[in-house]
């Protein structure tokens, strides 16, 4: 049977890059801990739907709502223009179309906009996923998968889009000032079909741990969205992905010598470290998440498409590579996928 396969794949970011030590300025911390959230994050840049001009750490909540729709649709509908040009692919072939984002709500979705913007077909399926974090894409992938393994005649898109800077705030806790150090915008979006050339995707694996549920996801102290990132989520974090790696090993008959790509999420560098020093992976195999943390902070959901991409743009991978594609999400979840090139 035909592994459903990525035949397409590609991002995009807001035009607005900034640095973090410009993105310190725009922030009330003047301590050393605070100031060193940014500094020494492992993130050089990232890029944000902000106005420079006008942008102002006060926005209203119907303000953070309206630049979330105009920014996630503008650079959703880059990253969708992007992978259907790469694929030689109109819009009017796909038969599936995966969407997700957790930095906003809009109703309709995002999948309508896009189906709006890019005149799909009126018969194209849709499934939005929501509210899963930073894994979310990884779900995209899965529904994408599953769906071409029943119609194996059909195309998919999964698009996933972040605006995490519609979901900044400013209080006295120290998590809310890690969160305001790492998190940026972007998207990715990647066309799936069962064959031609590109990155087969050969099964995908689940970890829920609902006894961390309180760890990380979202608050909405009056309505305004703040990040919930508890300090003890790198150690359970690190935890998670060795325990998923080897199921996934073990599910498939392979040792951990035989994966030649690690592409897992950039969540932070904290979580890259320990991962790293639990899994004994050497530099090379995180130099592509790092990378994408460097130039780009963490995207939530996005960031691990992005990571994927880094690799595929490399030129480094042979036929017959494999990948290991980890994200981690609330809930508390890790979400992964086994590649072949």
């Amino acid at each position: 049977m035909a592994h459903p396969r990525i035949i397409a794949l590609a991002t995009a970011n807001p035009a607005a890059q900034f640095s973090q030590e410009e993105l310190l300025a725009f922030s009330p911390y003047t301590d050393e801990r605070r100031r060193g959230f940014f500094l020494h994050s492992g993130i050089e840049r990232r890029h944000l739907y902000l106005d420079r001009a006008s942008f102002r750490p006060t926005e209203t909540t119907d303000e953070l709502s309206a630049r979330y729709r105009e920014g996630s649709v503008k650079i959703g509908c880059e990253a969708i223009r992007r992978a259907l040009d790469q694929a030689a692919c109109s819009a009017q072939e796909i038969d599936f179309l995966a969407t997700t984002s957790c930095t906003g709500r809009l109703c309709p979705g995002l999948d309508a906009y896009f189906v709006r913007e890019f005149r799909m077909n009126e018969r194209v399926q849709r499934v939005h996923v929501g509210d899963m974090g930073c894994a979310s894409a990884m779900i995209a992938l899965q529904q994408a998968h599953d769906h071409l393994m029943a119609f194996p005649d059909h195309r998919a898109l999964i698009v996933s889009v972040e605006i995490c800077s519609s979901t900044y705030y400013l209080d006295d806790s120290l998590e809310t000032a890690v969160a305001n150090a790492i998190f940026a915008d972007g998207a990715a979006a990647a066309i799936l079909a069962s064959g031609g050339p590109g990155v087969e995707v050969l099964g995908h694996m689940s970890l829920v741990r609902p006894e961390y549920l309180e760890l990380m996801g979202f608050t909405y102290p009056n309505g305004r969205p703040r990040i919930l990132l508890s300090k003890e989520i790198r150690g359970i974090a690190t935890s998670m992905i060795k325990t998923l790696t080897e199921g996934m090993l073990a599910r498939y008959h392979l040792k951990q010598e035989e994966i030649r790509f690690w592409v897992l999420h950039s969540a932070g560098r904290g979580v890259l470290e320990r991962a790293q020093r639990a899994m004994s992976l050497r530099d090379e195999d995180l130099a592509f998440s790092r990378r994408v943390l460097r130039n780009f902070g963490n995207m939530s959901s996005a960031t691990a498409l992005f990571v994927l991409n880094e690799v595929l743009n490399s030129g480094q991978a042979s036929p017959g590579d494999l990948g290991l594609m980890i994200a981690l999400g609330p809930g508390f979840c890790a979400e992964g996928a086994l590649l072949r090139w």
